[in-house]
């Protein structure tokens, strides 16, 4: 799939500014433009949303690339000189539209794109490999370069810088941009990343689903006992008694503590529940016992963006994890709408690999942002910056300390590649208690554009950037986020609400 046209819209050098309703008969190989729209400044609402905004003047431009790769480029009048492309959550489908507000109202031109189909349900997938490899890299690479160009049109300049921002499946988008087209970004955002995404699928979201079968379903109503519990035995480790976990890895927590003595309750586990834990919390594994992917980390488990979302739902076979995996083995891996995912047999020897080997080798080349070497992107002085929530109930955040470690082999002190350090252009931040790409007990609302235009523009290497929670809207903490591995240690002294009497240093570990 590697060979499908390349747009280089690069090398049309357009120098003089066109209006916003000019850029409608603007020419760009295989790219259609729909309309170009002035909309002035004021409330706007937010299509297919009921939410309206304040927006400042721009020009609004909807195009499609070939072959079915929509887009929306906002303009502003007032423009910072800068270019942003925003990622899309799950398998995409439509355009990021609250992902591009704030962009705008900061002055930027921003992007997004419904990455080449409709619909947040894999069925857009079946018989169609050329949406599966838009979805899986192309579309936001050819959004971008047709942005880029609508840009210079209208502006009659090119882009300053120009910064990605994506998490989640957008975080995946971020990683893959910087290892396939690292011209496209001087700045990337990765949050919470799928960049594995075969393994995402096979060894965490079927899994879970799977791990929730029959007795060993966990109701909702159970989740806050297993929360209290996993607090009351590692949420002092780190020195502080706060309901966040630091460092979730050094928690051992044994569920079968929570066993029921008698009749099954809200506040005790069956055996069958407390086997289902463990799974979830070890991770995926063979029949031989290798390792598929990561478990998630314990901690955080409670809450509206907790496990209730994610694992327990309202029953088996509901939830984030059987919403976004089980359709995507229906419809792209198998390519047969009536699949059971019942019938997966994790019981023979090899059976998992098989399946596993199966998604890799299908799948694989088009979906997984999981190459190490970034040396391309370092070369052009790209920087990057990607965060986790450790208590994030989707996506392990093992995974991205795994990915930053592989990249960090390649190209940081002591590697055979070495061109500098890898924390000269890549830093990984790990969020204790939040939850996906937001949310949960920890500090979770943090600028990483702001610490990155620094970076980028100024050479501003980020140590520490501070994340604030909120709650009813008011916020009660704040704490420093620190450059991988390091984390933040309290200085014994002064409250631990606030991030000033916190520091970043390196963790002791037997």
């Amino acid at each position: 799939m590697k060979t499908l046209v390349v747009l280089l819209f690069a090398a049309t050098a357009i120098h003089a500014q066109q209006a916003c309703a000019d850029l409608k008969n603007l020419t760009l190989p295989q790219v259609v433009i729909a309309s170009a729209t002035p909309v002035p400044s004021g409330p706007f609402g937010l299509p297919g949303t009921t939410r309206s905004i304040q927006a400042p003047a721009f020009c609004r431009v909807v195009g499609t690339v070939w072959p079915e790769v929509e887009f929306e480029v906002w303009l502003p009048t007032q423009w910072n000189t800068k270019f942003m492309g925003v990622g899309n959550g799950g398998q995409a489908g439509s355009i990021s539209y609250t992902a591009m507000v704030t962009p705008l109202q900061a002055g930027y031109t921003i992007a997004s794109t419904d990455t080449g189909h409709k619909s947040a349900d894999a069925a857009w997938a079946l018989g169609h490999p050329q949406r599966i490899a838009d979805f899986g890299y192309r579309g936001i690479h050819v959004m971008t370069q047709a942005a880029k160009a609508i840009t210079q049109a209208h502006y009659g300049s090119a882009p300053s810088h120009s910064y990605f921002d994506g998490c989640s499946n957008g975080g995946r988008q971020a990683l893959m941009e910087a290892q396939r087209y690292p011209e496209d970004y001087d700045g990337i955002i990765a949050g919470d990343p799928a960049n594995q995404w075969t393994h995402l699928y096979t060894g965490a979201h079927l899994w879970i689903v799977r791990a929730m079968d029959g007795d060993g379903y966990i109701p909702s109503a159970k989740i806050p006992a297993l929360a209290a519990a996993v607090n009351k035995a590692c949420d002092s480790l780190d020195g502080i008694t706060d309901g966040i976990l630091n460092d979730p890895r050094l928690c051992h927590y044994d569920p079968s503590a929570l066993l029921c003595k008698g009749s099954d309750e809200p506040t005790c586990l069956t055996a069958a529940q407390i086997e289902s834990v463990r799974k979830i919390w070890n991770g995926a594994r063979s029949a031989e016992g290798d390792q598929i992917t990561p478990g998630l980390m314990p901690g955080g488990e409670d809450g509206t963006g907790g496990w209730q979302q994610w694992i327990t739902s309202t029953g088996p076979a509901t939830g984030g994890h059987a919403n976004l995996g089980l359709s995507g083995f229906k419809y792209m891996l198998f390519e047969d709408a009536s699949w059971d995912y019942k019938t997966f047999r994790f019981d023979v020897p090899k059976g998992f690999d098989s399946d596993v080997d199966f998604m890799d080798q299908k799948l694989g080349s088009m979906m997984n942002a999981a190459d190490s070497d970034l040396r391309p992107f370092q070369a052009r002085g790209g920087k990057m910056i990607q965060y986790h929530g450790w208590s994030d109930p989707d996506i392990s955040p093992l995974t991205s300390i795994q990915y930053y470690e592989s990249v960090a082999a390649v190209t940081g002190h002591g590697g055979n590649y070495a061109l500098r350090d890898t924390a000269d252009f890549y830093r990984l931040f790990m969020v204790p208690g939040m939850q996906h790409c937001g949310g949960g007990p920890g500090p979770n609302s943090f600028s990483m554009l702001t610490a990155l235009e620094q970076w980028v523009e100024k050479d501003a290497a980020p140590e520490r950037i501070v994340a604030t929670h909120s709650t009813s809207g008011q916020i009660d903490r704040s704490r420093p986020l620190c450059a991988f591995p390091k984390e933040a240690k309290w200085t014994g002294s002064g409250s631990t609400d606030d991030a000033a009497n916190f520091t970043c240093t390196l963790p002791a570990r037997p």
